[in-house]
This record gives structure tokens, sequence and C-alpha cells, in this order.
């Protein structure tokens, strides 16, 4: 599953005073449900196919330039993160992959990263002007030929972690720091509920403890130093929509409201979407959403930003006792 997305380049957009994304109508089929992994630990092989019908892959045998361990909400799993680079004649790909899975059976993975395709550069001269980026969450529990079973009725709660990229321009409330901006990564909890009945899936990223900034995927761009010394992302909410939830498990909705308990938001718009697990929890329930979030957002004084990131939340069954 991934999305294409304005990612670094939007954000870059932003911080010269130029903030655009694509209106929420064109937000609608943003996501492509496909797989873009194959994964038999630790082995990884992550795949994408561009618009014009070109494939491209790279793999943890052939493209690995870092790896690390990492860490994962999954009971019982272990996580590992690649960051990988590539450079041929057709140009440069930059992608990271961070994977969790069971030691027991590697075929229960589930990968989350990025893809930033450069056509026709070099890795010396790469520029975002003319890249391709793709945010890509993937596994076999999120297989579009392996539909979940979705509960006729009831509900479920989901609860675990969220993060990516934020931007932010400072307006006049900010002084001398006006006109300035912040570039950085943000984390935080996101809380889901579904209503089965219903067909429809909401929640809110922020709402249960603060965003916070840690350096985590985008070193490779960002470097290693936290630019956001003032925490600016600390105080926002992300208000997820009702989406409507299909029979293949997979939603989209273009309705995300950013708010914050100090500053005055004048406009904000956003989209979000991904899918539900097709492993059922010890309640009848898939045992997880994951997907992406996208939301940019004017204050009254001028200030401006945006987030942009991924989500995976755990059912409460499965989150607490693994089943």
């Amino acid at each position: 599953m991934r999305l294409t997305t304005i990612l670094l380049g939007a954000v870059l957009a932003l911080t010269t005073g130029a903030c655009s994304r694509n209106a929420p109508a064109e937000d609608e089929g943003r996501i492509s449900h496909e797989r873009n992994s194959e994964f038999s630990g630790p082995h990884l092989r992550v795949f994408v196919t561009f618009d014009d019908g070109t494939d491209a892959s790279v793999s943890t045998a052939e493209d690995a330039i870092a790896t690390a361990v990492g860490s994962t909400p999954l009971p019982g799993h272990q996580a590992r993160d690649w960051t990988f680079v590539k450079e041929n004649d057709d140009g440069t790909t930059v992608a990271y992959a961070l994977v969790s899975w069971d030691s027991a059976d590697p075929a229960d993975y589930l990968m989350a990263g990025w893809w930033a395709q450069f056509p026709d550069q070099g890795l010396s001269d790469l520029s975002f002007a003319d890249s391709v980026q793709y945010a890509i969450v993937d596994g076999p529990e999120l297989d579009p030929a392996f539909p979940p079973e979705l509960p006729a009725g009831g509900t479920a709660t989901y609860a675990g972690q969220a993060g990516g990229l934020y931007a932010y321009v400072p307006g006049s409330d900010w002084g001398e720091h006006e006109g300035a901006y912040v570039l950085d990564e943000y984390e935080g909890a996101i809380t889901l509920t579904a209503d089965f009945a219903e067909g429809t899936l909401s929640g809110c990223i922020g709402c249960a403890g603060d965003l916070v900034t840690r350096r985590a995927h985008f070193g490779v761009f960002l470097g290693d130093e936290i630019r956001d010394v003032r925490a600016v992302a600390a105080d926002y909410e992300l208000h997820l929509g009702a989406a409507t939830v299909d029979k293949a498990g997979n939603f989209e909705h273009a309705g995300v409201e950013v708010r914050h308990p100090d500053r005055e938001i004048t406009h904000s718009e956003g989209f979000w979407g991904g899918g539900l697990s097709n492993v059922p929890d010890g309640a009848g329930n898939p045992r997880l959403a994951a997907g992406f979030s996208d939301a940019d957002f004017t204050e009254g004084d001028g200030s401006e930003g945006l987030f942009y990131g991924t989500f995976v939340a755990l059912s409460e069954e499965f989150g607490t006792s693994g089943d």
C-alpha cells in the first residue's frame, strides 16, 4: 500500500512561502492498494511501479547503506530499519524502510517507509524539484488479494504511533523569528474508533499526549541534529474525520482538522487513509489499522504549517494481550 505524496517537495515549498497541496477532491484515490515489499527475515526487497509503468526496487543485499535495530509496538515482534541508495543510468533512488516481524514466523511482518526517486539525477546533485516521492506501508495482512472479514456490527478502539515530517513558518506573533522556518520530524500517539455497523473509522493524532520532536526516519536528508528547539509541534492535534471503510477494509477521507489550544487556526485541510488488517484479534476485529495522514494549516498571525506522516494503530485486544 503506497501513497503518492508531496512529502519533502511540499515541505520545501512551504518553507519558501508557497504552501500548497492537492485539493480535497483530488485527494480521493491517492492511495494505491498494492503490495510493495518481500521479506524473508532479515532480507528485504522494496519495489514500486511508477506512473509510466516502469518498475524499480531496492534490496538489503545490494543497496542498503545503513541499518539499525528498530522499535515496534507489535507484541512478540522484533524490528530493524534500513536506508537504501541506488544509482544507475536512469537516476537515483533514496529509500528508508522499518520492518517489524515475528522471529518465529518472518512471514508475519509489517513494513513502513518512504521512497524518493530522482530521475536523471546523480547522487551528488539531487534536487527535489523534479523528484517523485512515495510513502509505503506494507505486509501480508494488508494484502488487497486477501481482504479482512469485517464484523457486521460493534465497535473497536485502536491505539498506536504516528509520525513523519512537519514544517512551520512563523508569522507575526513570533517577533524576530517571523519568516524563519522549522523543518523536522514529529511523533505522537494516534487513537482510532471503528464503528463496524456504520462502516466508519475516525480518530485523532496528538489528542492522547503531545506530539514530540524526534529524529527517526529522515536523517539522510535532515541530518542527525534536531532543529526544532522550541518544540513547535507539541500542542497540535490532527482530528481525523470519519472515513468510510469499504468491503476490502480500505478507507480514505479528505477531512483532517488541525487544532491547537493557544493558536488561532484560521484554516486547515488534509487527507488520511489506509487499510485494516486481514488478521483478526481475539475479539474477531482486525488487529491493526495502518496508513497515511497529511494536513496543512494557516494561523491568525500568518504562520503556516504542514504535517505529513504514516501511522500504525493496534486494536485494544491485540495491544494488551497479543491476541
